[in-house]
């Protein structure tokens, strides 16, 4: 469940090109989420590429890089966690 300041409960028209609202349409569709969810997404993260979708990629490589360095350093493999982590923190 949501928390309430995180509930969307503002209701805007917006006025876009054709091709904007295609592009819009086939990410969601892409993607298996509304358009809305897309508008949203890009609204929020508009000053960057760096989407929660594409963290959470990153954050699964750098999973596997970081099983993948403990085989030969254990403490690589913590250094490596730990910057990835700092990538959450906005």
């Amino acid at each position: 469940m949501r928390k309430p300041e995180e509930l969307k409960t503002v209701r805007k028209t917006v006025l876009m090109s054709e091709a904007t609202a295609n592009d819009i349409e086939q990410e969601a569709k892409e993607r298996g989420i509304s358009p809305n969810a897309v508008m949203n997404e890009r609204l929020r993260h508009h000053n960057t590429s760096i989407t929660p979708e594409k963290l959470a990629k990153f954050q699964d490589f750098a999973n596997h890089a970081i099983r993948l360095m403990a085989i030969y350093s254990t403490q690589r493999a913590k250094t490596l966690a730990k910057e990835a982590h700092e990538l959450w923190i906005f």
